[in-house]
């Protein structure tokens, strides 16, 4: 179900929809330091994050100059999005200079709640606006409707394919004479961040005019909906403004399995809030990163042996001094132990990882080729019990190849669903292709696993 829109969009300007892109760039640029803090201290680690986000209010009833001085901080270290609240009358080109755009519904309320990203890394392939709260009676001594309030919402896709929904809320404070919204609102909120993550990862960042260490703080709806806050991620918080040490302003995310926050601090404003500023990482390979190839057994030859081919490429394009281990059940297939052969013999470092007790025919002759290795380097080793066990318990796949350059740099993994056996080419078999950090490193992680431990 896509999101209904509770109020007519208007885009600020024609958004770039994104096209396919070869080029992959890096996400997050501008260096954030984080300062994970308790309350009573705080720590600092420098941590390259692949995503900034910035949750700011920045108080109504401040003069332009502090206002300005406050978007220049917010902006300062280059976020990917920026969730503003309280700027409903503020200028949309002061928000979101060159290099940034921005969405929001006009109105003042509508409008006080706008989301900006920026326009090198992001591109918005769907938007809206939803009311949240619908509490319309003014309270005593106060000049607007405090319960009445709308998030902003808008879909991106990065340059390299990854789609990432932001949302930017307000909750309504608890004050004399009006109802307690508070768990409403974010049960509203929770209801939108249901139906935008079919699309991936939601972040949202707000006032949620509630401390995170109170009994009201409303755990139990946030959790409902997946909503984890940086705070809980990290295992710290901190003051989020002027409000007697309170922690109200947040950065939530829906998909640790896809996006992590890593980095949080607060940079001290003008308005009676701090910005909250959060780095994450991906935990996932872009789209751009990943090719998934799939055999057709009752195909023609080349059809049946497409998974087989994308390994043999592999092996015969390595040149001396790169290197290529092969982690599999156990090596039947003729073509690709000849492969092996002669990439040894052109000098590119060989290491076999069989799974097999006793080394298939294959296996024996490579071995009298390039030798036998218990670990470390180049040769046929066998992966038998502990080592076996490692790889089951990191998730290792039936089979993976992992080439490094000759800098010892990997630069492709390729995962196959099936032991290399004459199958590959006789039943549907599939591989995945990675040139991205995160499969590589998990690929490195899950060869250095393997290593016998020291005696």
């Amino acid at each position: 179900m896509s999101p209904q829109h509770t109020v007519k969009t208007i885009r600020r300007s024609a958004p770039r929809r994104v096209a396919a892109v070869a080029t992959i760039v890096a996400l997050g640029l501008g260096g954030l330091v984080s300062t994970v803090a308790t309350p009573a201290q705080a720590s600092d680690d420098t941590v390259p994050p692949d995503v900034i986000m910035v949750q700011a209010n920045i108080k109504t009833a401040m003069t332009v100059r502090k206002f300005q001085a406050d978007v220049r901080a917010v902006l300062a270290p280059r976020p990917d999005f920026v969730t503003y609240n309280e700027v409903p009358m503020r200028q949309d080109g002061i928000l979101a200079p060159e290099g940034y755009d921005l969405w929001r519904t006009p109105g003042r309320y509508e409008g006080a709640t706008p989301v900006a990203w920026r326009t090198d890394t992001w591109a918005p392939i769907a938007e809206g606006t939803r009311r949240i709260s619908n509490y319309r009676k003014i309270p005593p001594k106060r000049h607007t409707m405090l319960g009445l309030r709308y998030a902003n919402w808008v879909t991106l896709q990065s340059v390299d394919g990854r789609v990432v929904s932001v949302i930017s809320a307000h909750v309504p404070p608890f004050v004399p004479k009006m109802p307690d919204l508070r768990r409403r609102t974010v049960a509203k909120i929770g209801d939108l961040v249901s139906e935008l993550k079919a699309a991936g990862p939601v972040l949202v960042g707000g006032d949620f005019n509630v401390h995170y260490k109170s009994s009201a703080y409303p755990r139990d709806v946030l959790t409902s909906d997946s909503m984890v806050p940086t705070y809980d991620t990290l295992g710290s918080y901190f003051p989020t403004g002027d409000h007697h040490g309170a922690t109200i302003d947040y950065v939530f995310n829906t998909s640790d399995d896809e996006i992590q926050a890593i980095t949080q601090r607060a940079v001290e404003l003008n308005s009676d809030h701090n910005a909250v500023i959060a780095g994450l990482t991906w935990t996932v390979d872009a789209p751009a990163d990943l090719t998934r190839t799939t055999n057709n057994p009752e195909g023609t030859p080349a059809e049946r042996r497409l998974v087989v081919k994308q390994v043999l490429d592999t092996v015969r394009a390595s040149t001396a001094g790169e290197s290529v281990d092969l982690v599999t059940a156990n090596l039947k297939l003729p073509k690709v132990a000849r492969a092996l052969k002669d990439a040894a013999a052109r000098g590119v470092t060989i290491r076999l990882i069989t799974r097999s007790s006793v080394l298939t025919s294959l296996e024996q002759d490579l071995a009298a080729v390039i030798g036998t290795s218990t670990g470390g380097g180049p040769g046929v080793w066998q992966c038998i019990d502990a080592c076996r066990d490692a790889w089951r318990a990191g998730d290792g796949p039936t089979t993976m190849l992992l080439h490094r350059a000759d800098t010892g740099v990997a630069t492709l993994r390729i995962d196959v669903n099936r032991r290399l056996l004459k199958t590959v080419i006789t039943t549907r078999t599939s591989s995945l292709a990675t040139v991205g950090r995160v499969g590589l490193s998990h690929a490195e992680d899950l060869l250095t696993s393997l290593q016998p431990a020291p005696e």
